[in-house]
């Protein structure tokens, strides 16, 4: 059977990484350096685990690299995918170099087609998305809700005599950071806040509404950098993060393409604007041209 091999940098997003190797018909066989616990996770996914052991103290996140290699020139995937994080985005490029195989970013669509792929990505920022054929063993970075996690389950975990070891450049130290973490990407519906939320009072009433729909709260960059009304980890677009939410409500969000890539694959948009001339408008399934307060009150009867 086909095998494509995958990497992230936290046990659970193997999850939707080896539900995507299903979906295109191959093994998910998963590459994994860290706690025991963190591969038996992995393994409860239905992947096949390559098991590095524990990451040594002093490495950094890139000192898989090595070891990955070793696996990937041994097994000779069809595919390679990776989730699309900074850390993983890291890990991709030295390996591609390493392979001499093309990495992709904000992969949103995959299929196999005869010794390699065609794949959907997103170019020129943003602004359009291009879909091209690339070769077996290829690195791809999935953007975030591209596949849905299915529930297999039944993996093993394989011990790998290749261990990582620490590069020249050493980690002396870590601080967590003090900023709110939210899994946008997992959220079935989003409402975004724009400039026209008007205050971080009318913020608090849409994260209110949104925990009471089961979903999340997201924002335009403005909300998050500007006004730092809601931590970056919420922010949608370009260099933030992308979504696919089953409904997405944008709440006083104009719409600009740097804002729009990040939600333009939600399966249902709703925006509420006053202004009737705001580029969502132009892009939605239901536009509401209504003052944002009002839409508050409305939402919140729900």
């Amino acid at each position: 059977m086909t095998q494509i091999m995958m990497f992230a940098d936290a046990p659970s997003a193997y999850a939707e990484l080896a539900a995507a190797a299903r979906a295109l018909e191959a093994e998910p066989v998963a590459l994994y350096a860290g706690s025991r616990a963190g591969a038996d996770e992995i393994a409860g996914f239905g992947a096949k685990v390559l098991y590095f052991g524990e990451i040594p103290a002093g490495a950094m996140a890139e000192d898989v690299v090595s070891a990955f290699e070793t696996a990937i020139k041994r097994e000779q995937p069809a595919l390679v995918l990776a989730a699309a994080s900074k850390r993983d985005a890291l890990v991709a490029g030295r390996l591609a170099v390493r392979l001499g195989v093309p990495a992709v970013n904000d992969v949103s669509g995959v299929t196999l087609a005869g010794e390699g792929a065609e794949v959907t990505h997103l170019v020129y920022g943003g602004a359009a998305a291009r879909t091209e054929r690339v070769g077996a063993g290829a690195i791809l970075l999935l953007a975030a809700g591209t596949f849905a996690a299915d529930g297999v389950a039944g993996g093993e975990v394989v011990e790998e005599a290749a261990a990582v070891e620490a590069g020249p450049v050493k980690l002396t130290g870590t601080e967590e950071r003090q900023e709110e973490r939210v899994d946008l990407g997992a959220a079935k519906c989003v409402i975004c806040v724009g400039r026209g939320i008007g205050s971080e009072e009318n913020v608090q009433k849409a994260l209110e509404i949104a925990h009471k729909l089961g979903g999340e709260v997201a924002c335009t960059r403005p909300i998050a950098e500007g006004e730092g009304w809601l931590a970056r980890s919420r922010y949608l677009g370009v260099s933030g993060a992308t979504v696919k939410p089953q409904i997405y409500i944008g709440l006083g969000v104009s719409g600009q393409v740097q804002h729009t890539v990040g939600m333009n694959e939600a399966a249902y948009v709703v925006s509420v604007n006053k202004d009737k001339n705001a580029p969502l408008m132009k892009h939605c399934d239901l536009g509401v041209v209504m003052d944002v307060d009002t839409a508050l009150d409305v939402l919140g009867r729900l």
